[in-house]
């Protein structure tokens, strides 16, 4: 989340990303094996603070971590020039004002490594913004389309051997005023209704070269925005209040004009100051525990016809994680990320989303900088919790036993024994099978007490042990000591 806010100065040229069970039938234990949801739930990596274009090596230590995407950002003011010469065709990816060499690596590097870039265009150039919108400034969605299709058919796999890139994000938590400003005008939203013009001109410019393109809307901050200048206004500028205005709809989702956007995917930053269960503390702030709110709006964008296709697009989590302690000091200790991080997977995917991205691949140096919420420590060792997101599992405790879920990594289809741990013995309960997209769940018979865990048939890989035991919730802001990311608990 506030990665992208240290990108906003315009000066960050994107580096790479430092990104980067076979079941077989059901035993008699099983009580009530559920059918496995199609519903599929794919996992990426985000981390703009790699130390070199090229650390190819870092997008394999992202694959290894079970993800299959990553998000990759394109700053549009690195890679267009600072003042466009005579004849500049913004639209031709082959301009020599253009310098691509950066994305180029980034991208031939993960997609080498075995991950599907998501590419999110990011800060516009001086040029390219709307008069008098001042810094970070709102870009002229007619030039935001142009870059758009020059990058697009940069990365149409059609143009001197480079990867086809389908998915193209619109923008970085444009709900904040360090990310597109003005958000208010006299108390009046304009960012929500420039962001509309930007998400529908990205569209028309990425689905021109490819109908096959993905366009990834929203990627939302979750909490207020707290800049004075839009605090000022209004103090409850949340997430949910620049979607109602972005999607034409009222406090009661009725329809407030007629303007429809046009994205395939819509994407969130639910971070979390809490278990994945807590909620945000302001009713217009959407954390992991409120996204079914976040759902119903967008249902009824859709029923109103604010959204093109008019059916329901995919949601993504773009971003998400909590900082750990060690080494942040105001941090989750790494006893409660094994828990969370597999129930934080869990409640994105029973809200409807299919892509769950974590924030970051290794950890800042403490010294360096406010985020330590990587897989890794900023020396490489993988921490405590790092399973529980490559191959997460969880467990809750039913009337005659317990029920269980998990997906396997990479959302490979295989098999599952399922263990559970009574005293100091771990006993084979059954064994399941995952659907095509690697998800099982079941209901069993069994101990309503002890851990349980999965093992991959093929593979022998275990996950993460968790507990049967109920754990209070715990207030944490999700950057620890050095972020206040919203309001502590009322």
């Amino acid at each position: 989340m506030l990665a992208a806010t240290t990108l906003s100065d315009g000066c960050y040229v994107p580096p790479v990303l430092r990104a980067l069970v076979l079941l077989s039938a059901a035993g008699l234990a099983a009580l009530a094996a559920s059918p496995a949801s199609a519903r599929a739930l794919a996992t990426a990596i985000f981390d703009p603070f790699a130390a070199s274009p090229t650390a190819s090596a870092e997008f394999g230590r992202a694959k290894a971590t079970g993800a299959s995407f990553v998000r990759l950002t394109a700053s549009w003011r690195a890679t267009a020039p600072a003042a466009p010469a005579k004849g500049f065709a913004a639209a031709d990816p082959s301009d020599p004002g253009y310098r691509w060499e950066t994305l180029d690596e980034q991208i031939e590097a993960a997609v080498a490594a075995g991950l599907r870039p998501i590419v999110d265009i990011i800060v516009a150039p001086p040029w390219a913004l709307e008069d008098g919108s001042g810094s970070p400034g709102t870009p002229v969605a007619r030039d935001l389309g142009d870059f758009a299709r020059a990058a697009a058919t940069r990365y149409s796999g059609r143009f001197h051997g480079l990867p086809h890139v389908r998915y193209w994000q619109v923008w970085n938590e444009p709900n904040l005023t360090t990310q597109l400003s003005p958000q208010l005008v006299r108390g009046r939203p304009v960012a929500a209704l420039a962001y509309r013009d930007m998400v529908n001109a990205v569209a028309a410019a990425v689905k021109g070269v490819s109908g096959s393109n993905v366009v990834v809307a929203g990627g939302v901050s979750p909490f207020r925005d707290m800049t004075p200048e839009t605090y000022q206004q209004n103090h409850d500028w949340g997430p949910l209040t620049f979607m109602r205005a972005f999607f034409c709809l009222s406090p009661k989702l009725r329809s407030t004009c007629s303007a429809k956007a046009r994205f395939d995917v819509w994407s969130l930053h639910p971070y979390t100051s809490g278990d994945p269960n807590h909620h945000a503390v302001l009713p217009d702030d959407v954390s992991l525990g409120d996204l079914p709110k976040l759902t119903a709006m967008i249902r009824a964008a859709v029923r109103r016809g604010h959204v093109l296709p008019q059916q329901m697009p995919q949601l993504w989590v773009t971003e998400f994680s909590w900082d750990s302690s060690p080494p942040d000091p105001g941090g989750v200790p790494p006893r409660l990320l094994k828990r969370w991080v597999p129930q934080s997977l869990y409640q994105a995917w029973r809200s409807g989303f299919s892509l769950f991205t974590w924030f970051q691949l290794n950890d800042q140096p403490l010294s360096a900088g406010p985020y330590q919420s990587g897989l890794h420590y900023s020396d490489g060792r993988s921490k405590p919790y790092l399973e529980g997101f490559r191959f997460p599992v969880l467990a809750f405790p039913r009337a005659r036993g317990f029920y269980i879920w998990g997906r396997t990594p990479w959302s490979a289809a295989g098999s599952v024994a399922v263990e559970q741990l009574t005293g100091r013995r771990w006993r084979r309960v059954t064994t399941l099978h995952s659907d095509r997209s690697g998800i099982f769940q079941a209901t069993l018979r069994g101990a309503r007490t002890g851990s349980v865990r999965a093992r991959l048939l093929r593979s022998g890989e275990r996950s993460l042990a968790f507990s049967l035991a109920r754990v209070p919730d715990h207030f944490y802001n999700p950057f620890g000591s050095r972020t206040g990311m919203q309001p502590g608990p009322r």
